[in-house]
């Protein structure tokens, strides 16, 4: 049980705050998950099997139908069932990696930067995907003593993770990283098992997985009772999602440049505070970059790939920290508390909010300023 004393009534009212976004999440959700129209959170999740056989992501979408048809639950209510269930996840395991660390206040204002716990309730329209599956198989795997048994329970959670989503595969070093910080050893045998399973189930994908959508996967999914709007999986075409990037090329930059700020501020937290671990630190964010590059090309989603490599990030980042040795209660390091960070990150979460609001509101400056006009005075 942890202990918290009177002097840590800020950490208290810190705590506080991560349960306020974590209901606000909850709400939001269950919001989505009641419309009578969805789009891509929702369509995301339905890829399935029955719409021309074996293909990526389908695994996910075929289980929700056989839920379905067994014990009559509405897909709508499984995935936000789903999504609750893995953001419990990931907002405990997370705090748990923080509190059995000697931590600061830096990286408790990192955790909550922009891009890493603000981004759930700053882009809730694309938030609850199948990344959430992914931040809290990372936490798993970096929480608690690294053994043999865990790095094999883990091998066959990642490759089965394949299959609910590819984009697994692009933050594989992640993983590595994590290993490599956490035992402080170069275990190559099981990196490279690791490599070669995950490749070849790549290679399974990429070879033998039909389309997401073959043809019917719209009107399957319409006679389950789930109407879909204009934006989904099953129309995006991806020279369309090419050409968007093309002509929105300085929304575009923005997301590479608050990628740069995320990066920069973990960087700059590490070499202040834990300079032996800097370089090898940024010789791995430097390998990881070119590792995920490829994703940016295959997918328009740009500030979610920032999101899930930020969140991937802290905790590699937090697996560096020295460990707590009195587990009954959390403990401070004497760290300095960097104002600047947080003045930054302050700063940096009213541009990101305001970018994505562009980005959310048909890629037009004028239609979030109608947007909030009509809120403010409605």
């Amino acid at each position: 049980m942890i202990l918290f004393a009177k002097k840590n009534t800020p950490f208290l009212l810190y705590c506080f705050f991560l349960v306020v976004i974590f209901f606000y999440v909850v709400v939001k959700l269950h919001g989505k998950a009641t419309l009578p129209v969805h789009e891509w959170t929702m369509s995301d999740w339905l890829v399935n099997y029955e719409d021309g056989g074996f293909k990526r992501r389908g695994v996910t979408g075929t289980s929700f139908f056989a839920v379905q048809d067994l014990f009559g639950i509405q897909l709508p209510f499984q995935v936000f069932t789903i999504q609750i269930i893995f953001y419990t996840l990931i907002f405990f395991s997370y705090f748990k990696l923080v509190i059995v660390k000697k931590i600061d206040w830096n990286i408790l204002v990192l955790l909550c930067s922009p891009l890493c716990f603000m981004y759930f309730p700053i882009n809730l329209s694309y938030s609850g995907k199948r990344e959430i599956v992914l931040f809290a198989l990372s936490a798993y795997f970096a929480f608690g003593k690294m053994t043999v048994l865990k790095e094999r329970i883990f091998l066959v959670l990642f490759c089965a993770g394949l299959f609910i989503h590819e984009m697994f595969y692009f933050f594989l070093p992640f993983f590595i990283a994590i290993h490599f910080f956490k035992t402080g050893e170069k275990k190559y045998t099981f990196w490279m098992l690791f490599l070669v399973l995950s490749t070849i189930i790549m290679g399974i994908m990429l070879f033998f997985g039909k389309e997401i959508n073959c043809g019917k996967s719209v009107e399957i999914i319409r006679k389950r009772g789930v109407a879909f709007g204009t934006n989904n999986i099953f129309i995006y075409n991806f020279w369309e999602g090419i050409e968007l990037i093309k002509k929105e090329i300085t929304s575009y930059s923005l997301f590479v440049l608050e990628l740069v700020i995320e990066v920069s501020m973990f960087l700059y937290y590490v070499f202040l505070f834990y300079r032996n671990k800097f370089y090898t630190l940024l010789k791995f964010i430097i390998a990881s970059f070119i590792w995920v590059m490829p994703l940016y090309f295959l997918g328009i989603d740009w500030y979610r790939w920032n999101h899930i490599y930020s969140m991937l990030l802290l905790i590699v980042v937090i697996t560096i920290l020295p460990n707590n040795e009195s587990r009954d209660k959390v403990s401070f390091n004497r760290n300095v508390f960097i104002k600047k960070l947080l003045v930054i990150n302050i700063l940096f979460f009213v541009f990101f909010f305001i970018h994505m609001q562009y980005d959310a509101r048909g890629l037009s400056l004028q239609n979030v300023m109608e947007y909030y006009f009509l809120k403010l005075y409605s």
